[in-house]
């Protein structure tokens, strides 16, 4: 829908709407709500896909996948969402890579293609200007990484300049569409990544949000709408399902290169030639993550290929 300039600021409020509720995250109190939950196809859905996540080299990617509901031919609800807030759970996990780029993402969530106009934004990524606590504290610093992650995604992007003329407020892709990936490392065992959400959950920890959706029409869809009621009090039916996601991951194995659990001569080979400075990759066998290859990793990955695989 295109609006010009008189109706700037109505649009500009679905933006803010979400993109306040992560910035607001370090103040809420937590309220408990009764919500019942959401059924049939008017149903907008978040999911962390796959369902079940396998490690690969002690990394795990999970997806954020969104669904509008079914269409209603009416203006707004959850059929056009344009934008999202939620926090997501990621246990002992952290982010595989934490440097951020241009946009002020880490590198570690890479948003699709499908929402190149919309802006993705991690809330808590970084513990700049005093912060005390993020996703990606720098070394030294004594503060222990989250074990959550607030995301935001909202359009367009870029925003437009105040004065510029008409707009339109982009709602996200009908779906099921991957809005981003996130790449985590992961040591071992199971855990499972939660989006924190009105049904599921009484309350939230602190630093943390339920889930928020909102329309094209600046009106928080996450339940059915109450006029000058908070959009989820009471009993109000949830408009949007929330899915969660498992990661598995097993301990990796040094110097096992190609990930098939074992480490050959080859993959010695390789690791030295990496380490000379010649050319060479060994994906799935820099353990940890992001670790430099030099003697200490080669002598793992020679202990490993004499059969004491694995060791980290």
């Amino acid at each position: 829908m295109n609006c010009g300039l008189g109706g700037f600021d109505m649009k500009r409020r679905a933006v803010l709407m979400i993109a306040g509720a992560a910035v607001a995250l370090a103040g809420m109190s937590q309220r408990v709500w009764a919500v019942s939950a959401c059924s049939g196809n008017g149903c907008a859905q978040i999911s962390v896909t796959p369902a079940n996540i396998t490690a690969s080299g002690g990394v795990a990617t999970a997806g954020i996948t969104f669904q509008q509901g079914a269409n209603d031919n009416q203006p707004g609800g959850p059929d056009e969402i344009a934008a999202l807030a939620f926090t997501m759970n990621l246990g002992t996990l952290q982010l595989n890579d934490c440097t951020l780029n241009a946009d002020g993402l880490p590198n570690a969530v890479v948003p699709d293609p499908s929402i190149s106009n919309f802006k993705v934004v991690v809330e808590n990524a970084s513990c700049a200007n005093g912060r005390t606590h993020c996703l990606c504290p720098d070394s030294g610093s004594g503060i222990t990484p989250d074990s959550f992650i607030n995301l935001v995604v909202y359009g367009p992007n870029p925003l437009p300049t105040p004065g510029s003329g008409s707009i339109d407020i982009p709602t996200l892709p009908a779906g099921p569409q991957q809005l981003m990936t996130i790449a985590l490392k992961v040591a071992g065992g199971t855990t499972t990544l939660h989006i924190i959400n009105q049904v599921l959950d009484t309350s939230h920890p602190q630093f943390t949000a339920f889930l928020s959706m909102g329309d094209k029409n600046a009106v928080d869809q996450t339940c059915v709408p109450a006029t000058g009621q908070p959009p989820c009090s009471g009993n109000a039916p949830s408009q949007v399902t929330a899915t969660d996601a498992t990661v598995t991951g097993t301990i990796p194995c040094a110097g096992d290169c190609d990930g098939d659990d074992q480490v050959t001569v080859n993959e010695i080979i390789t690791l030295v030639n990496i380490d000379l400075g010649n050319s060479g990759t060994c994906p799935n066998g820099i353990v940890p993550a992001g670790a430099p290859v030099d003697i200490t990793l080669i002598v793992k990955a020679v202990n490993n290929a004499l059969g004491m695989c694995p060791m980290s």
